[in-house]
Formats: structure tokens, sequence, C-alpha cells
């Protein structure tokens, strides 16, 4: 089964990217739902990532779940392009591997935003938005907005 970003979910991940950046890659775009929220930015979106050579001011990204390594592949590549990464990656990605905790902790995690089981309707996968920024070294914000009616794509942030 395919699941896409949520518009919803777009907006508030681009919303995540910091004044100033002007390139920014997503890697995985699907059907489009991320181009489409970044617009205004220089976007590139390829039919195949590991093409892609190159760096950029910023990656937004909802790599493939299945299978997972292909989507911590993403990510680790990602890394070497960029020292901003918005990522929507599921939980287990934080929680499974002390290893890949500890990458993503030395890379700069500054925040992550847990997502609601609607986000991705029959999806029994639960997904959270990692904001990386190199070199960051406090402590994470862990954040949980509410997002109103992700159907009709309206959006409320309560923190």
């Amino acid at each position: 089964m395919d699941f896409q970003t949520n518009p919803v979910i777009c907006k508030y991940m681009v919303g995540l990217l910091p004044s100033g950046v002007v390139s920014v890659l997503e890697p995985t775009p699907g059907v489009g739902n991320l181009v489409r929220a970044l617009n205004g930015y220089q976007v590139t979106a390829p039919s195949d990532f590991f093409q892609v050579v190159g760096s950029f001011d910023a990656v937004v990204m909802n790599p493939p779940f299945t299978p997972m390594e292909l989507g911590y592949r993403i990510l680790y590549q990602t890394m070497q392009m960029t020292d901003i990464i918005i990522a929507l990656m599921p939980w287990l990605t934080i929680i499974n591997s002390q290893k890949r905790t500890d990458d993503i902790k030395a890379y700069g995690l500054k925040s992550v935003t847990h997502l609601p089981r609607l986000a991705f309707p029959g999806s029994r996968v639960q997904t959270c938005i990692l904001e990386l920024r190199r070199g960051y070294c406090a402590d994470p914000l862990f954040l949980t907005p509410i997002f109103a009616d992700l159907k009709k794509s309206r959006i409320s942030l309560v923190h």
C-alpha cells in the first residue's frame, strides 16, 4: 500500500524550515505533495534519488517505510548533503536502534513531532517528524501538535 504525505502534514513540515533556505531536496517525491508544499523554494525532486549529487540548503522528505532499510539509507545519505533535514519517519527510527539514535543525536536532533495515527489512515506504523540541524547540541524538543481534521487539510497547532 502507498501512503502519501497529507497536505496538512506537508505544510507543517515546510513550516519547520528556517529563513534563508533556498534549495531543497525532496528525495522521494511520490505524487508530489511535499513538492507542492515547497512552492517558492528551488526544489529538486528526482525520480531516482541515488543518482543525485551535490548539496542543498535543506532536505524535506517522507522516505519509503517498506523496506525500512531503504528509508534509513536515504536518511543517512541526505546527512551528507545538507545541514538541515525535516524527515517524516517511523518512531522506530529513534527507538529501535541505539546506534541510529546516537547517529541522529550526533548529527543534531532539534525536535521530534509526534503524529497521530490519523496522519496515515490504514497504516499501523506510528510516525513522527524529525527536525535535524547539523551541530545542534541542546536537548531536543518533543512536540505534540493537534492536527485538526487532517482529511479537510485544516490545521490547528497546540504545543
